[in-house]
């Protein structure tokens, strides 16, 4: 039998050139349980990566499927020893059988309480360590709202900043069983809300906004760099980031630190529920008017977009080459592991004042609904060291209230010169980027 992975694959689509390398890390086979795709070329791209791979009838993985692929994989010779995932909607699928299995991980009603928007945030003012106040939206009741606070809706699970916006107006929130039946018809973000679809309205904290790229590995924090969100965009009924920076570039280096203990803080937290292991994508904003940190979201896997090569480039390490040495881990080799992300990490540089690389990447992003004619990135100069591009001619865009992105690109940058760099690239990739819809 061949010790193996099992990907956990939603409609054939994930990182999988990352994840294939970082399990050919550790020595393993790389297997596949994938939902049905919509079409078939998407699996047949994917599956030149992979040993080999069980696919199902139905859109959306359950956990039968994966008890069922796991008895065909090993019928065809493979002995599944750990699951990884990168699709949000698949992560506590993935804690289930690793618990099963004995690989490490974090325990299911820890990464629960994180997907929960709503409960999360109810946990953290418990906590003393948030003073943002919310309220569950129940159908057809409205909440009685201080008027002298700025309001922000959100789904209580939720992706890509689906239906997440600024509540200008109460009346606004008569809209949410439309946006509702959007979210049930998004073919390919559906299985992100797990049969949830309600929202949660909570204060809205006016700063900069901030992620922090963190690996946890029995209980012990590291934050491997933070970036910077620089550039972000508020649609009617939706928000999108643009550009981000890493380091960041608007706050000091003590508030940096800052709000990197109290990020520790918040997980510490949770270490109670069987917060301790994996990879985290952490949104957090600095509340200038309180002169405090809040938490945002607490994302149970490695950031999307670009974040993951941004990390790369910065630290040298990868978050999936992490996540998928750490499954396996053996005891006697923690203490190296522990040491190595010490070593690389940028808050750490910060906090000794050693120098940091730096990063810019930029996303852009299309209209609901609208079909591309045409889409291109070509400049003159200055190209992208990363480009992703990821609709053609004839993709029909979906109708949902989401960030729909078209295009990742990401340069490597010089870090004591980032407010120029973060102008330039900004104009350049404006001038640049084409897309005309039909």
């Amino acid at each position: 039998m061949k010790r193996a992975v099992l990907l956990l694959m939603h409609q054939g689509k994930t990182y999988i050139e990352d994840i294939a390398a970082a399990v050919a890390g550790v020595g393993l086979s790389l297997v596949a349980v994938s939902s049905r795709p919509k079409s078939p070329e998407v699996l047949e791209a994917t599956c030149r990566h992979l040993a080999d791979c069980v696919v199902t009838e139905e859109p959306e993985l359950r956990s039968g499927d994966v008890e069922k692929a796991v008895r065909e994989l090993a019928d065809r010779g493979y002995a599944v020893e750990a699951a990884i995932v990168s699709f949000e909607a698949y992560r506590l699928l993935m804690a289930e059988f690793n618990e099963r299995l004995g690989a490490r991980d974090s325990a299911a009603p820890a990464l629960r309480l994180c997907l929960d928007k709503y409960e999360l945030r109810r946990h953290l003012f418990a906590e003393g360590l948030s003073e943002v106040r919310v309220h569950h939206l129940d159908s057809g009741e409205t909440p009685e709202l201080d008027p002298s606070a700025r309001w922000f809706v959100k789904p209580v699970r939720g992706a890509a900043s689906f239906a997440a916006f600024l509540l200008e107006d109460v009346d606004d929130l008569a809209d949410l069983p439309a946006i509702q039946e959007q979210m049930r018809a998004d073919r390919a973000m559906k299985a992100i809300f797990m049969d949830r679809y309600d929202f949660l309205v909570e204060e809205y904290v006016e700063g900069p906004e901030f992620s922090f790229e963190t690996f946890m590995l029995d209980g012990r924090v590291h934050h491997l760099c933070v970036h910077e969100k620089a550039r972000v965009e508020r649609l009617e009924r939706t928000t999108l980031e643009g550009m981000s920076v890493s380091p960041p570039v608007s706050l000091d280096r003590e508030l940096l630190l800052e709000g990197a203990e109290f990020v520790t803080s918040c997980l510490a937290s949770l270490a109670g529920h069987g917060l301790t292991t994996g990879p985290f994508h952490i949104e957090v904003k600095y509340w200038e008017a309180k002169r405090r940190w809040e938490i945002i979201e607490i994302n149970t896997r490695m950031g999307g977009s670009l974040i993951d090569p941004s990390v790369r480039s910065i630290t040298g390490l990868s978050s999936f080459d992490l996540w998928a040495e750490a499954l396996l881990l053996p005891d006697g080799e923690r203490d190296a592991f522990h040491e190595r992300l010490t070593r690389a990490s940028q808050v750490e540089a910060l906090r000794t004042g050693a120098p940091t690389r730096a990063t810019v990447f930029l996303s852009k992003y299309g209209e609901k609904g609208r079909t591309v004619d045409e889409i291109r990135f070509e400049p003159p100069s200055r190209p992208p060291r990363i480009l992703r591009v990821h609709a053609q001619e004839g993709t029909e865009l979906e109708a949902s209230d989401r960030a729909i992105c078209l295009m990742d690109a990401l340069w490597d940058v010089a870090a004591d010169d980032l407010d120029a760099e973060i102008a330039f690239l900004d104009r350049h990739a404006t001038e640049h980027f084409h897309v005309r819809y039909r």
